[in-house]
Parts: C-alpha cells; structure tokens; sequence
C-alpha cells in the first residue's frame, strides 16, 4: 500500500527503544519529516517550536503528563488534525479514548497494539487525507438561522439522496434509506445534522418531512414504474410525532401518489425524546395500523432501548454504526452486535447494520446472521437517478462467490 512520503508525523512515547522502533517504521516507510518526544508535556514544548504535523502517534501511559492530556490539549489548540493512538492496554479502554478524540474533534486514523508493525502502520497512515476534517470541525463551519431553512425549501435547494440497503446472504438491494441534504449555494452540500435541529428547535419540521416524504414517495413511484419494487425508509423527527394529524398527513400522501404503505418504512431515532408520549405512541400505533413499517434507528446510542423496544410496534431494528463498524477487532464491540443481532431475530424483526464500511465489517455481519447492511461499503448515498446505474455496476462485490470450477 502507498504511503505519502511528504507527510510529516510526530511521534509520542516515553520508551526510548519502542519510540526509536517507531521513527525507524517511519524511516522505512520512506517519511523524512519526523518529530519525536518522550511525553504529553514534551510534545507540546516540541509543537510550540516546529510547524503542524499531518500525523500524530501517541502512546497513553506515559509520565509528567499522559496520552489521554495531550489529546485533550492538541485538540483545543488545533495542533494536529490525525491522530494514532498505541497501546498495550485493553481494547475497551483504547475504544474509550479513540471516542474521546474524535469528541474533541480529532481524526483517530485507528488504534494500534504494541509492538508497533510496519505493515500495521503502513495500513493506517495511508487512511489520511489532506485538508480532510473530521465531522466535529466540519459541524462548526455551519450557522443556520430559521429563515435560511426556510428559503432552502422555497427556493428548492434541498435534494434527497438515497443510500441503497442489500440483504446479507444475496447483496440484492431491498430498499433505500432517503436522506435530505441542501445544496447550499455557497457552502456546497450541506448533510443534515448541520441543519436539522434548527428546523425542530424552530417549529419547521413538519414542512421539511412533508417535503422529505412527497419527494421520497414520487421517486418511489417512478422506481416501481420501471419494475424496482423496493421500499423507501424516512426519517421522523420525536417533534413531528406529537403532531395529532401526523399518521392521517403520510396515509393521504401515499395514497395520493399511488403507494401502498408496506412500501413506506418511517424511522424513529431511538434516543428521541417525546414531548408528549401518549400522543407520541398513539400516533405511532395508528402508523402500523395502517400498514406502514416502523423502525428504531441508531440502535445502541441510548439508555431507553429496551424501553423503546417494548413500548413501541417496530418492524425492523437499525443497528448504530458504532458498534457495527470495528466490531470484527474489538471484542467487546463483537458481542454487543452478536447479543443485539440476536435479541433483534427473537423479537422477530428486521436487523439492519448501519456503517458497514470495509470487507471485515461485511463479513462479520453476515456471519451473525444480521438481515441488512447499509454503510459505505455497499453504497454512499446516491442521487435518486443515479440508483439504476449504481445497481448495474456497485453490487458485485457484495454477492456470494461461486466455487471455482478448475
């Protein structure tokens, strides 16, 4: 694998043989701009005099000040964008400060046990990209008032894109999930965490899903038209589910674009707070009555899953990404899948993994018997008429390999 020799990598470790093992890794990976330091309070005397490395590898235990500090600190000071953290000690708390760091706003490039590898480290530096920023960073470049949503949707800059959902044991597709984004006219795309809880927070969701779901449903309808008799999942804000005429709005809108509500699947993040939870769940109630799916969406993130579980008709279990993604190199992570995959099937519901992104994600979920991927490895979101063209070329990868012959 290829790894930019222009890069310039710091590297943080108060053993002198495991950090001179690491710069040698470094030299041999052909990287000349390197910087060393043998703890947290060195490396910030060190990056107080040189310029911003790409890369950062730091050790956790180390004294006068530890991995964990300096994390915190280089993260406020913006002193380096990517970071690889290394360690002997146990994986829950290596995936406890790889979360940290990445709350701070840190790119965590990946974690790494003792003794240091050279294909190891080769694998993870060549993950970095220039100029790329992590999702925290980028969250900070955006401020949204209620007009600018509001002009978004009557000047018709707000675009669905739809990432396609295919069942494990075939890699056929079965679905899309459809997510807005707005083309913002100087900021480019913008995804929705960037503009969605101001919509709630001003009274403007019910007008952003009822755009959400007419653009959805006419899509939908223009698929089925050309023989793609898929569903389409939407998502549903807890502050649209205390809306009294909620479930008779979707009914009218599907029945007047011509879909029948087993085709519709309406997700419910699971960490949601219902205003009004009588109102709430008898919105939710007449929503399967009349057919539609529900699902609970970004399973794993709360403290309230079962609660939601039992309270609540779900026809299908999305699993959060953060214990998809990974899962197949730290236990733990392994069985809280395993468990969550298996309490899905008992409970006779759809299992959907959410963040499959790399061949070991995809294998680890079809080993457990989980229903339904999603993620970048099947398919970032495409534009609605770019799905035919994705479905010709984008699935092959996913099928099941035929026995060779010879």
């Amino acid at each position: 694998m290829s790894v930019n020799a222009e890069l310039s990598v710091m590297v943080v470790e108060d053993s002198a043989v495991q950090r001179l093992h690491a710069l040698d890794l470094l030299d041999n990976l052909g990287i000349k701009n390197r910087l060393e330091a043998e703890n947290g309070r060195h490396a910030l005397e060190v990056l107080a005099v040189n310029a911003k490395p790409d890369i950062m590898i730091t050790d956790l235990e180390m004294p006068d000040m530890d991995g964990v500090e300096l994390i915190r600190h280089i993260a406020e000071q913006h002193l380096v964008n990517a970071l690889i953290v290394v360690s002997s000690r146990e994986t829950t708390i290596l995936s406890t400060v790889e979360t940290m760091a990445q709350e701070h706003g840190l790119i965590v490039l990946g974690i790494a046990q003792k003794p240091l590898s050279y294909d190891g480290l080769a694998n993870l530096i060549s993950r970095f990209r220039p100029g790329e920023v992590s999702d925290k960073q980028r969250e900070a470049q955006y401020s949204f008032t209620p007009n600018d949503i509001r002009r978004a949707i009557i000047n018709r800059e707000l675009v669905l894109h739809h990432q396609p959902k295919v069942t494990t044991h075939s890699g056929v597709m079965r679905g899309v999930e459809a997510l807005v984004r707005w083309q913002h006219p100087e900021l480019g795309l913008v995804p929705p965490a960037n503009f969605i809880p101001m919509a709630e927070e001003a009274g403007i969701i019910d007008e952003l899903t009822d755009w959400v779901l007419e653009t959805a449903l006419k899509q939908l309808r223009d698929w089925h038209a050309r023989g793609l008799t898929i569903s389409v999942a939407v998502n549903l804000s807890a502050k649209s589910l205390s809306t009294p005429d909620l479930a008779d709005r979707i009914a009218a809108v599907t029945s007047r674009i011509g879909i029948e509500p087993k085709y519709l699947l309406l997700e419910i993040t699971e960490t949601a707070v219902m205003s009004d939870l009588a109102l709430s769940l008898g919105t939710l109630a007449r929503l399967r009555l009349k057919g539609f799916g529900l699902g609970i969406d970004d399973f794993g993130t709360g403290f309230s899953s079962m609660q939601q579980l039992s309270r609540i008709p779900f026809t299908e279990l999305k699993i959060d990404r953060s214990l998809v993604h990974g899962a197949s190199e730290k236990p733990h992570l392994h069985v809280m899948l395993q468990s969550t995959i298996e309490m899905g099937k008992k409970l006779h519901l759809t299992t959907v993994a959410e963040g499959v992104e790399n061949p070991s994600d995809w294998q680890l979920i079809r080993l457990l018997g989980c229903d339904v991927a999603q993620g970048f490895y099947v398919s970032k979101p495409v534009p609605g008429d770019a799905l035919a063209g994705w479905l010709k070329q984008g699935t092959q990868h996913l099928r099941p390999q035929r026995p060779s012959m010879g």
